[in-house]
């Protein structure tokens, strides 16, 4: 490889590995059930979208593609037959629900729920289930029972901010500093305002559950992800909020859970 330029790498190494590499990339990708009935429903609707074409040989060739993928089809697998349905049928619905700079953001969000419903299942709760949409207002997500009482989880996802998108997308030098600490814009109007809505939520239902929200920091390696801990729980502790579950990203195990001593609140989490 003397003397190739970088960029031409990985198109080489396509062309030496040929249909052994390809062939790998397709049966990974069929491994992946519930992520292959998904997308190949999702050409089925939207035939002319090609968000999806050589998805497979995508996956083989990124490491953290095929990752991110595996992580959500794990997360789907422990859905029950009926719940699968609805939220495949929800994510279908939302697929073209763009966030500039984050196509399909809309699909995501919604297989965002599936970390909810392993949660909830994780912790022993009995009877989780997908709640199907229907035009008569926003109504929580999940359903789950607490001994004989009905309670109700609403997921929100909380991405990247529009700066930190056109930061990725101008190539330009940013000074760290800038990601130090979450700032009032983030904690007293995106956070606060995902919780508060999710509460309404669960209100059109019953008064009981829990508020999931997964969030994506602009700060991708999470170099300063200790502080922003710190200020997560305390806010939440000064706005009052209780039962609410906050997932750290896709990967690995960060999350807080700041609860409240109830017949529907298992042992708070200690991580």
């Amino acid at each position: 490889m003397k003397g190739v330029l970088p960029a031409k790498v990985s198109y080489i190494a396509r062309c030496l590995a040929g249909p052994a590499a390809v062939n790998a990339g397709r049966y990974a990708f069929r491994a992946m059930k519930r992520i292959h009935e998904l997308i190949t429903d999702i050409k089925t609707c939207h035939p002319n979208d090609g968000f999806f074409d050589n998805f497979a040989e995508s996956c083989q060739l990124s490491h953290d593609k095929r990752k991110q993928y595996k992580i959500y089809n794990r997360a789907l697998m422990m859905l029950d037959d009926e719940s699968w349905l609805i939220l495949k049928e929800k994510a279908i619905k939302h697929y073209f629900d763009h966030r500039k700079g984050q196509k399909k953001q809309g699909l995501f969000n919604q297989l965002n729920e599936a970390f909810a419903y392993r949660h909830l299942v994780n912790r022993g709760y009995n009877n989780v289930r997908f709640i199907k949409e229907n035009n008569k207002g926003k109504r929580p997500d999940i359903e789950y029972m607490v001994d004989e009482t009905k309670y109700y989880c609403e997921v929100k996802t909380l991405g990247i901010s529009d700066d930190e998108i056109n930061f990725r997308g101008s190539g330009s030098v940013i000074d760290g500093s800038t990601y130090y600490c979450l700032g009032a814009g983030f904690l007293d109007v995106k956070f606060k305002k995902a919780v508060c809505d999710a509460w309404l939520q669960i209100n059109q239902l019953g008064n009981e559950g829990l508020v999931f929200v997964l969030i994506r920091f602009d700060d991708i390696a999470l170099d300063h992800y200790s502080h922003y801990r710190k200020q997560l729980i305390r806010f939440s502790k000064r706005q009052g909020f209780q039962n609410l579950f906050i997932k750290i990203g896709l990967t690995g195990n960060r999350r807080i859970c700041i609860t409240r001593a109830s017949s529907g609140s298992r042992r708070p989490c200690a991580h």
